[in-house]
């Protein structure tokens, strides 16, 4: 899986927009902070917590993959924690996205397919909505199991779609219709996905599909609405896995 680098920068525009965008609505006073990490965090802490050696992980490094401004890690109270982001560079010139960053987090610009961390350094990487943007995905989880430690834990969250949605979505990232998601999963795909990689699955949960369906079918908003009916709505799937030597 491995989409053109062109397309792969106009993803990057589409992200840089979005985030300029949330920066003018904060500062115009038409939207609050980005409060929505610190919630996020605390669902990660709920299902790092069920996982298998999720507590143990809490003692070592984490990173966390495509951050954005601030990310899961500058909430988290545990761990060495560090960020990554091909758009820091951007993040670091605006002091409204970045006003609740916290020191101890080191913020580092770069891609997900070439992590600058030495072999087995982390004990727990995060990668939420982040794999299906990325240019490569296959190097992204190989450099993620390069720079865990033996049994270091990976958790993944990533919008997918049923086997139909998947196929209409990657014809329309193709035209570059949904230029932000150059990639697209279902529920079966991204297992195969993780298990091919030698990443054992240890706690797995996704969104009801048909609730998800009803609530696209009823928003007022058109583009949800056309989501709803045509079937290619997303969900959110979330994953602890924690990384073997060798294929199960």
């Amino acid at each position: 899986m491995m989409v053109t680098r062109r397309r792969w920068h106009a993803a990057q525009q589409y992200e840089q927009r979005f985030w300029a965008d949330i920066a003018g609505k904060i500062e115009s006073g038409a939207r609050n902070q980005l409060n929505w990490y610190r919630w996020k965090a605390s669902e990660f802490e709920k299902r790092i917590g069920r996982s298998v050696d999720g507590r143990k992980s809490t003692h070592g490094k984490i990173l966390e993959i495509g951050s954005g401004p601030i990310g899961i890690v500058n909430f988290l109270e545990w761990g060495e924690r560090f960020a990554i982001d091909p758009l820091e560079d951007f993040y670091r010139e605006s002091s409204t996205l970045t006003a609740s960053r916290k020191p101890e987090v080191t913020y580092t610009k770069g891609t997900a397919e070439h992590l600058p961390y030495p072999d087995n350094f982390f004990s727990l990487v995060i990668i939420d909505n982040v794999i299906d943007h990325t240019h490569v995905p296959v190097k992204v989880l190989q450099e993620i199991h390069r720079v865990l430690e033996n049994k270091g834990l990976l958790y993944l969250a990533v919008n997918i779609r049923t086997v139909w949605g998947a196929f209409v979505h990657t014809l329309l990232a193709t035209c570059r219709v949904d230029k932000g998601h150059p990639h697209t999963f279902t529920n079966e795909g991204i297992r195969k996905f993780l298990t091919a990689h030698r990443f054992h699955i240890c706690m797995e949960e996704s969104e009801d599909y048909r609730r998800i369906k009803q609530r696209f079918c009823q928003s007022k908003k058109m583009k949800e609405r056309i989501k709803g009916y045509t079937g290619i709505a997303e969900f959110l799937y979330h994953v602890v896995c924690q990384k073997i030597l060798k294929t199960e």
